[in-house]
């Protein structure tokens, strides 16, 4: 096992050497972004807008952020910022906003990490003038529960908000088809209808991942010729639109309300033609938290396994994604479910007896079930980490290199030298016939000229190791091996010379 470890670590050397591969170890990535919920919506002049201000986290765990927003104050106003169901418990002031700068700013975090989405705030807009306004992050940062603080900050998504004139303030009105019983086409003549909307949502952006909202946008685009748009939210994978949209050719619609499962959003254009096709888009939506759990604590195992905490609950609907623990006050962990299929994790190192235990099951939608107890837990030392007395192998010298690497650096020259050697002889073979004689003899000459400094450098260098007693047996060994390939080495040289020239000799 020795042997054959030294043997590919000696390749590497050689790949290096030689230039013949080069390796890439990539850096850790991490992002999270702030978003905004919803993106974008109308709003009527005096009227009030809610939007969610989130932090995506994906698979990177967070506990603390702060930011500034930035709104045209000639257009919109805040009308209130609200905490409630953030996932921010520690502040270090309360979230402020000038309607005069218009800005928000919020600087928060919490002692127990997340990941996915997390909510930090709502902020409620007033419309003050009509006009299209851009909500925008001027300012950001992330910070990751890995110990360093590290700020993961990538995006701020920002909202646009079309603020409309007083009398569009209601939210759209829709008037129910006289017959309910639709049909798909509708036609009125020979004529082209519609083309299928295309339909998407800001708030639901991808049609199989499940979000925690209730409220959500959709947006299509129409041709020219459409005069009227009806939609449905159905829970049924194929229906047709029974809804007509006020105001003609519709081109977004806020729907509130969303049952949580799986819904399909409809929407049909009509020009002079009749109605045409149908788009629809696919919504997810759990905003029920996991079942609540109980948190115990189980001995070590007679197989000699760790002593551990047993959490486990289940999502009927979204499923659950992963858990963050905290044991007093250690750094919280991020757990995936997959890792835990029994539902037990190993108690983290802590300082023993009566410790606050914290769990926060998430599911895929990122809705969140805390669990605390009070436990009496052994006591678990951090891992030791490794010293100088730990190591199997001699301390390096002061270049750098140690015995071993020293061994195999020599090692690979030799390696190096061989096949130098087969590269130059094969050239001079290829030499025309009459010079290749010649050009052998002066090879061979060279050859024992150097090859005789080679061995004596080498075997100096051998002979220096081979007296150090600090070398281990599995050193040892592999300096014999070193010493059998030179002589082995030597041999082949001087044979592959005296074979080459009776090959030259005896070609007509």
């Amino acid at each position: 096992m020795f042997v054959r470890c030294r043997w590919r670590r000696a390749f590497a050397l050689l790949v290096l050497l030689f230039g013949a591969s080069s390796f890439v170890v990539p850096n850790d990535v991490f992002a999270a972004d702030f978003s905004l919920t919803p993106s974008t919506g109308s709003v009527a002049v005096g009227s009030k807008l809610s939007v969610k201000v989130t932090i995506d986290a994906g698979s990177d765990s967070v506990n603390a952020a702060d930011g500034t927003l930035s709104f045209d104050p000639t257009l919109l106003s805040v009308d209130s910022i609200s905490k409630d169901g953030s996932s921010f418990s520690l502040w270090t002031a309360d979230p402020s906003f000038s309607n005069t700068d218009g800005t928000v700013s919020f600087s928060g975090g919490t002692p127990t990490a997340f990941s996915n989405s997390g909510k930090v705030l709502t902020i409620v807009f007033k419309g003050k003038a009509i006009g299209s306004a851009d909500v925008t992050f001027s300012k950001g940062s992330i910070l990751a529960a890995d110990g360093k603080g590290t700020d993961v900050y990538k995006n701020g998504n920002k909202g646009t908000f079309s603020v409309t004139a007083a009398s569009a303030a209601p939210p759209p009105v829709t008037t129910p088809v006289a017959d309910t019983q639709v049909s798909a086409s509708d036609s009125t003549g020979d004529g082209a209808t519609p083309i299928e909307p295309i339909v998407t949502s800001p708030t639901y952006p991808k049609p199989d991942t499940w979000y925690g909202t209730s409220t959500a946008v959709f947006t299509w685009q129409l041709t020219s010729d459409v005069t009227a748009v009806r939609t449905l939210l159905s829970d049924k994978d194929n229906d047709t639109p029974k809804v007509t949209l006020a105001g003609g050719a519709t081109t977004t619609q806020t729907v509130t309300g969303i049952k949580d499962g799986i819904s399909y959003y409809y929407v049909q254009a009509k020009n002079d033609y009749g109605w045409g096709d149908i788009g629809k888009i696919k919504v997810q939506v759990d905003t029920t938290p996991p079942l609540t759990f109980d948190i115990a604590y189980q001995e070590p195992g007679s197989d000699g396994g760790p002593p551990k905490l047993a959490f486990k609950t289940d999502d009927a609907l979204s499923g659950m994604d992963h858990y963050v623990l905290a044991v007093g006050t250690s750094t919280p962990i991020t757990i995936n479910v997959k890792d835990i299929p029994d539902g037990t994790y190993p108690v983290p190192p802590q300082g023993g007896g009566q410790q606050h235990v914290v769990v926060r099951a998430y599911d895929k939608a990122g809705n969140m079930t805390e669990v605390a107890k009070d436990l009496t837990l052994p006591f678990v030392a951090k891992p030791k980490p490794a010293t100088a007395t730990d190591q199997t192998t001699v301390a390096p010298t002061s270049s750098g290199f140690g015995v071993e690497e020293y061994l195999l650096v020599l090692f690979a020259l030799l390696l190096g030298g061989l096949i130098a050697w087969g590269r130059y002889t094969r050239k001079t073979a290829a030499r025309e016939k009459e010079k290749l004689l010649q050009a052998v003899l002066e090879v061979r000459d060279k050859n024992d000229r150097i090859f005789s400094a080679m061995r004596e450098e080498f075997e100096q260098l051998v002979q220096d190791f081979d007296e150090k007693p600090q070398l281990t047996p599995q050193e040892r060994a592999l300096l014999e091996s070193i010493k059998e390939v030179l002589d082995i080495s030597e041999e082949l040289v001087d044979t592959g010379l005296e074979d080459l020239k009776k090959m030259v000799r005896n070609q007509p």
